[in-house]
């Protein structure tokens, strides 16, 4: 493992000229990788990303960007929880912030969440992720589950069906006609069609049905470090019947005794907070 702090000079890549091989090699050794930040997704979201690099690709920072009144300016893309400094190496305090230094010098408007990486620094507001480790086995995860949790549990499932090759017109077309409690608009639906198709190995989609009646769904995503619980999407029916409770302990079980961990994608609100922390999840901060 590389101990060494980091150290070097940090270029300004524009999106046409990054090198893709090496920046994904590089963010693939990251201790905190997210898969958000690989080239296929950020591809996928982003209108263009450009990039700061350390030396060789040693040390690398995705900006997804976009131009308002002549100027550019960094900004979160939708179904981006969190990017930030990526290396295989330890990056400095100070290294981090030439980095952020850098970026401010190249953008008017920096608009920009990172991963749970210590920094040191003041000014930063935080937030609240939830994650869950899958290294024990189901029984032992569940044995973790709150009260509530373990009573839903044992409602019956047995008229509700996972589709695990779930169809992804059917998925999308609920998640345009179901309140989501926020407007979902043609971009949002352009860039999930353009994120599942990137990458099929992936981006994962599953559709709950009730005597072939669609209930609920889930678009989630794996890599070597984390399951993701990106973009639920329930009925009515599905509340009732709890599916999103149902589709959190199906991942638990599909990948329990593994190294992954399953994130939850936050949440700052009070109710969702309460329904990760329900599995037993711990809060992450970014």
């Amino acid at each position: 493992m590389l101990n060494h702090i980091l150290k070097g000079d940090i270029r300004h890549i524009s999106y046409e000229d990054i090198d893709r091989a090496l920046y994904d090699q590089c963010l693939l050794r990251s201790d905190h990788f997210r898969i958000y930040a690989s080239s296929w997704y950020l591809d996928a979201v982003a209108e263009r990303w450009d990039l700061l690099v350390l030396d060789n690709y040693q040390a690398v920072m995705p900006l997804p960007r976009r131009i308002k009144f002549g100027l550019a300016y960094v900004y979160t893309p939708v179904f981006v929880q969190q990017l930030g400094v990526f290396s295989k190496g330890t990056i400095s305090v100070d290294l981090d912030r030439q980095f952020f230094k850098k970026a401010a010098s190249k953008y008017f408007l920096f608009d920009y969440f990172t991963h749970s990486a210590p920094k040191g620094m003041n000014g930063i507001s935080q937030r609240i992720n939830y994650i869950l480790s899958l290294e024990e086995q189901h029984t032992e995860l569940q044995n973790k589950y709150n009260t509530n949790r373990k009573r839903s549990l044992k409602n019956s499932f047995e008229k509700l069906g996972i589709d695990k090759d779930g169809a992804q017109d059917l998925f999308l077309d609920h998640y345009r006609t179901i309140d989501q409690g926020f407007p979902v608009t043609k971009d949002m639906l352009v860039k999930l069609e353009r994120l599942i198709a990137a990458s099929k190995q992936h981006i994962k989609i599953w559709n709950v049905f009730e005597n072939d009646i669609w209930i609920g769904g889930l678009l989630w995503s794996v890599d070597h470090k984390r399951v993701t619980y990106l973009v639920p999407v329930v009925s009515d029916q599905g509340r009732l019947k709890q599916v999103s409770a149902l589709l959190v302990d199906t991942l638990i079980h599909d990948h329990q005794k593994s190294d992954l961990i399953l994130d939850f994608e936050g949440s700052m609100l009070p109710g969702v907070a309460q329904f990760y922390r329900s599995f037993g999840a711990e809060t992450e901060t970014y």
